[in-house]
């Protein structure tokens, strides 16, 4: 489905105008039944349509299977009636029975037959004869017995937390609570419940404090077990078993969908799949015993870890309209033959460089052979070329890499680093040349977009800085998870005010860690790539970000043993300077 066409601007029309669009456009294929549902649940094509049908209970994903089968009518109701029309009046035009309605909710999520209150149907659907229309009030009544199924369930969930030792309950509420604050937002569902900390959700997180009144984790360390909602359970229970599979980004991975066992047991045995672990998953028998997933879980993250000591490269691919994250592995090793691509030749390094490490450390001779009074601006200057490069390479719109001002943190006591400000770091911002054209004599004019997508990256170094020093212990509690795993993410210009504003919607992230004096820095620096335009990077793109990340790494390395002065470049006024027309 081609996605919801934006107007021609560097900014996006922002979540709400998303919304509003996608309802427009599904009324817009009335009276058939496929698109308009398509229409919704794919969110205008944002996301792909399986994802979109993973944040429905199983009952509605059942229900979306009958009425693609069936002759239905979708009919946009009445502003007069509101619901299309009462059965005396309509006509065969307007389908038969009682029907159902479909709707699309603030958060993107596709909404049938109960509608949330306040909500306004989209369409409503009915038989296209009266036979469809018997049969589409059977299948109602079979979604109904699949709801009270789930609800059985979702108590099964229930009783076995509070068969558990309750300061191990206690414990993984408070391991829950600590990964959600630390990390990027999370929106789950279970049934018709949300359960999020992006903007005003009931999860601690950017908007909700640990202890604020809405945090429904704080009720429920407070609460019995049998007092907790049947929909509580069935979310702790199933981030216990998440948490227990992986590194905290596992959480992220259940954005945008529907959690039950089910989904749990299928996520499971696919990781298991691709982590070679074949059919290790849990037999049909054993799917929602949480027991036997929990065995699973721990499986999965010994042979992840050992994936990892192999060489093997774990990326997550994103969806930004429903910030679902779906990890996954590079096909293969990047190193520097993934750096041939698209016939680009490098400037910087002769064709028979042999490793990312040598291109690295070659790149840094420039800052080696200047006079030390110039070596600071040989190495800003050095990493700008660096850059303009790999954006050119990977035909990017902007290369972005950041990192901190002053490299004394390295040799100070690292606590003392915590007091550093977003001012403290640096981001280098290159545009393309095609990019930069386009952008010429238009609003906002070049620098502005190149300073506003720095400060961004500045404001993220000085999150995640404890992470990075390992000072997560001390007093700022205002920190994030250093990323570690690279990010592919296609649709990134709905969430963010500075991706809706400066047009991000396509981008590639890779983190990497750096050893300076003799300390490995995880996420101290990275990589990020740039799309404003409608084409998304491919996963062989990021093979070669990854690998040019690498020869970042070589180069920072090099140049911090010949030069330590702090990064004066990069602020506000160098981008004016350089790119004011």
């Amino acid at each position: 489905m081609k996605p919801v066409e934006e107007v021609d601007s560097i900014a996006s029309p922002g979540w709400d105008g998303l919304i509003r669009r996608v309802a427009s456009d599904a009324a817009s294929h009335a009276p058939a039944v496929h698109p308009v549902l398509d229409t919704l649940i794919a969110m205008g094509g944002t996301v792909p349509v399986e994802h979109g049908l993973g944040a429905l209970p199983r009952e509605s994903r059942e229900l979306v299977d009958v009425l693609r089968a069936l002759p239905c009518l979708a009919v946009v109701p009445r502003a007069e009636d509101g619901q299309g029309g009462q059965d005396g009046d309509r006509g065969a035009a307007e389908g038969y029975g009682e029907g159902l309605a479909v709707g699309i909710a603030a958060d993107g999520r596709t909404h049938l037959v109960r509608l949330p209150d306040g909500l306004e149907p989209v369409a409503v659907i009915r038989g296209a004869t009266p036979d469809a229309a018997r049969r589409l009030a059977a299948a109602l009544d079979r979604w109904r017995s699949l709801r009270e199924a789930a609800d059985a369930e979702r108590e099964e969930i229930r009783r076995w937390l509070a068969a558990r030792d309750r300061a191990e309950v206690d414990d993984r509420l408070r391991h829950l609570g600590h990964l959600l604050l630390h990390m990027a937002p999370l929106r789950t569902f279970v049934g018709d419940t949300s359960f999020t900390n992006l903007g005003k959700g009931n999860l601690p997180g950017r908007s909700v404090a640990p202890d604020h009144e809405a945090n429904v984790l704080r009720r429920l360390r407070a609460e019995p077990v049998e007092r907790w909602s049947a929909q509580e359970a069935a979310f702790v229970g199933v981030c216990w078993v998440l948490m227990a599979s992986g590194p905290q980004s596992r959480l992220e991975e259940a954005n945008g969908m529907c959690l039950d066992l089910p989904w749990l047991s299928d996520f499971l045995a696919e990781r298991a799949s691709r982590y070679g672990l074949g059919a290790d998953g849990p037999a049909r028998k054993d799917g929602h015993d949480i027991d036997v997933l929990l065995g699973l879980a721990a499986r999965l993250t010994e042979r992840r870890a050992g994936l990892l000591r192999e060489g093997r490269t774990f990326y997550r691919e994103i969806h930004g309209a429903s910030l679902h994250k779906e990890e996954r592995l590079l096909p293969g090793t990047p190193g520097h033959r993934s750096l041939t691509v698209g016939g680009h030749t490098w400037s910087m390094w002769p064709e028979s460089a042999p490793s990312t490490a040598h291109m690295g450390r070659h790149a840094a001779l420039r800052v080696r052979r200047a006079p030390a009074a110039e070596r600071s601006d040989t190495r800003a200057l050095t990493l700008h070329d660096l850059l303009r490069e790999v954006t050119e390479a990977t035909r990017s719109d902007v290369a972005l890499a950041r990192g901190p001002r002053d490299l004394a943190l390295i040799d100070d006591d690292p606590a003392s680093a915590l007091a550093f400000g977003t001012g403290d770091f640096y981001c280098c911002v290159v545009a393309g040349t095609e990019f930069a054209g386009r952008r010429r004599g238009q609003e906002p004019p070049l620098h502005r977009i190149l300073t506003a997508y720095s400060a961004r990256m500045r404001f993220n170094s000085w999150h995640y800085l404890p992470h990075v020093l390992g000072r997560t212990d001390q007093e700022r509690d205002d920190w994030f998870f250093a990323p570690t795993m690279p990010d592919l993410t296609h649709g990134s210009q709905w969430h963010h005010t500075g991706h809706v504003k400066f047009g991000v919607r396509h981008a590639i992230r890779v983190p990497f860690a750096t050893t300076l004096g003799g300390r490995e820095l995880p996420g101290l620096h990275d990589l990020r790539l740039v799309r404003t335009t409608d084409e998304p990077y491919t996963v062989r793109e990021l093979e070669t970000a990854v690998a040019f990340g690498q020869v970042l790494r070589a180069f920072h390395e090099d140049a911090f043993a010949v030069c330590r002065d702090a990064v004066t470049q990069f602020d506000n006024a160098w981008f004016r300077s350089a790119h004011e027309d």
